[in-house]
């Protein structure tokens, strides 16, 4: 043991051991002068410090708390102290020993910075952002400050404005890595990938080993469809974090647009058993279960759409309706005793509706009371189908008759109670609904002038958001020029939307005109849709919402997709090259049609083959 007349020259050996970097020599001469004075408050603020730049933040906590008994103005020891609970997670704590060093009169724009960070750490983060805010306004040259505010920006939904704090952080440091990966995040935010991949290689070259800008250059790859290069990104990200639980869902969702559903399936496990709960995770895990027909299994965890933020921002247009509807009684299903009337509450786009709908039989074979929402659209189709039945319009905010039931349940959630096992589809209708009469007779009579030979309807065009999937979902209808070479055929175009350009271009190239029935608002006229498909003798469509309208009224459909690969599980063939969930619904692809042209010509040559078996029967396959 050292004299105490030795206490303040060891000290100063040990900090200048430290200032040298020889962290051991240091920490032993700390020791020595506590084992004479226990309490010395620069040995025990020394020996926090060491062991906090030796990487062992834990044990740095105690002697820092042990010095700041002495001295709780100790804005050095305050530092290291919210420093070591900051790394060990506890981040609460960091908070509270930051507010000290505030109250204690420390610099105001780092703290403050360092405050909303911790604050940041906890998902607090409206209270993070007025002290990022505080930062910038005590320093405007603080990179970091500007860095911290636009990530919260981000977190708050605002990415217009995080644009504007992460461009800041960059003129001030411009090789901040992690800023041009946030303005990335906020450029994919705004719908400007391109500029979004940019910045995101941006981040790579500052830093080659930074796992998040891999992570989302590989998202933003994949939102352009360019899924090879998505899958290398996430690899990487992957190697560089491997218990990085978003990567892993991100390179599921690469490998099962690329139709590796059981490998995609194996990537979604992997990010559960990182992070249990991980709803997105989930929710991705379900629906490749299902395309794989593990439907027991898939519709259990279908149930987490609504904890998904990506979900549930679908689910409905008014999140308050999600709100609303969950703040009511579940429905567990038929075999629950005593709950009175069933309120099924319609869900995401009318695809989805029309597809969940089709449980509405085994409904009334179970004998529950119910009140169905459907549609605005839909409503008198849906009524003339079930006339014993009740159905209200999908509105915002939703009809009364859906709040005073005394059981909800999502429409998506039917099939978890009558479609678990792949025997179960074989009680799909292969009719739901149906036209009305006098119009199909209308539009059958329009057809009939055109002359004899098969009326063919044409779809292909999808409207759906993820950018990724459009070049599985919609072609130019000049693609389909193969089709309109078949001779002795009349074409029908069905596709919602404005085509005349792309009609006009087509008849100029090929000298096929397409009928259109003028007049007709193919978006919300559903009932005059309905009746002009059930005109027809066939339709020929990529996955769109005509493909579900053909579906539910039985009518002859080829659907066609690439590769065997659907967009959506639903479209997944049975033993008959149908779609297990419409029965009229029949898939054209295989695995060697892996690009538009090959397909569009061979779905021709079938048309070819099939002409004298079309008209045989307008409402049948």
């Amino acid at each position: 043991m050292i004299s105490v007349s030795m206490i303040e020259p060891t000290l100063q050996q040990a900090a200048d051991s430290f200032g040298a970097g020889n962290h051991r020599q240091a920490e032993r001469l700390c020791e020595q002068v506590l084992e004479c004075a226990p309490d010395h408050p620069d040995a025990l603020h020394l020996l926090g410090m060491l062991r906090l730049a030796s990487g062992r933040a834990g044990e740095a906590i105690s002697p820092l708390q042990e010095a700041l008994r002495a001295n709780p103005r100790n804005l050095s020891a305050l530092e290291a102290l919210s420093i070591a609970f900051g790394t060990v997670g506890e981040y609460r704590k960091a908070e509270i020993v930051i507010r000290q060093m505030l109250a204690a009169g420390a610099d105001l724009p780092v703290v403050s910075a360092r405050l909303g960070i911790t604050l940041a750490r906890q998902g607090k983060w409206n209270d993070a952002l007025p002290a990022f805010e505080e930062a910038v306004r005590g320093d405007p040259q603080l990179a970091e400050a500007h860095y911290e505010l636009g990530n919260a920006l981000l977190e708050l939904g605002l990415p217009g404005e995080a644009l504007i704090r992460l461009e800041r952080a960059l003129a001030l440091e411009p090789g901040h890595a992690g800023a041009h990966n946030a303005l990335g995040v906020a450029l994919r935010a705004l719908g400007r990938t391109d500029e979004a991949v940019a910045s995101f290689r941006r981040a790579q070259a500052r830093d080659g080993n930074f796992a998040p800008a891999f992570q989302n250059l590989g998202i933003a790859l994949l939102d352009q469809g360019r899924l090879e290069e998505a899958r290398t990104c996430l690899e990487r990200a992957i190697q560089l974090k491997n218990d990085n639980a978003p990567a892993y869902c991100a390179l599921g969702a690469v490998l099962q647009e690329q139709g590796r559903w059981a490998e995609a399936a194996e990537r979604y496990e992997r990010a559960l058993a990182l992070e249990p709960g991980f709803a997105g995770a989930e929710y991705n895990l379900a629906l490749a279960r299902l395309y794989l027909k593990q439907f027991d299994r898939a519709w259990t965890l279908y149930e987490r759409r609504l904890d998904s933020e990506g979900i549930r921002g679908r689910l409905r247009k008014d999140l308050a309706t999600v709100d609303r509807f969950e703040r009511l009684s579940r429905w567990q299903g038929p075999g629950e005793r005593g709950a009175g009337g069933v309120a099924v509450w319609g869900e995401q786009g009318i695809g989805d509706q029309l597809l969940y709908s089709t449980l509405i039989p085994d409904l009334i074979a179970a004998g529950v009371r119910f009140v169905y929402e459907v549609d605005a659209r839909l409503v008198a189709a849906y009524e003339r189908a079930f006339p014993g039945s009740r159905f209200v319009s999908m509105r915002h905010p939703p009809d009364d008759a859906l709040l005073r039931a005394e059981r909800v349940l999502l429409a998506g959630s039917l099939p978890r109670l009558f479609r678990r096992t792949r025997e179960s589809f074989a009680r799909q209708p292969r009719r739901l609904l149906s036209a009305l009469p006098e119009r199909v007779a209308h539009y059958r009579g329009r057809l009939e002038a055109l002359g004899p030979g098969p009326k063919v309807a044409l779809s292909w065009y999808s409207r759906r958001r993820e950018e990724w999937q459009t070049p599985r979902k919609s072609v130019p209808l000049m693609t389909f020029a193969p089709l309109l070479g078949v001779p002795r055929m009349h074409f029908v175009d069905v596709q919602y939307g404005d085509t005349a350009a792309e009609r006009e271009a087509v008849e100029a190239a090929t000298g096929v005109r397409l009928l259109r029935f003028e007049g007709v608002d193919y978006f919300n006229d559903l009932e005059e849709v309905l009746a002009i498909l059930e005109a027809c003798d066939l339709l020929i469509t990529t996955s769109n919402a005509t493909a579900h309208f053909a579906g539910v009224l039985g009518k002859r459909t080829w659907l066609l997709y690439l590769a065997e690969n659907p967009p959506f599980h639903y479209w997944a063939r049975d033993c008959s090259n149908r779609s297990i969930w419409y029965p009229a619904v029949e898939i054209v692809s295989a695995p060697h049609l892996s690009k538009w042209a090959p397909l569009v010509e061979h779905a021709a040559a079938r048309l070819a083959q099939n002409q004298a078996c079309l008209t045989a029967g307008r409402s049948g396959s």
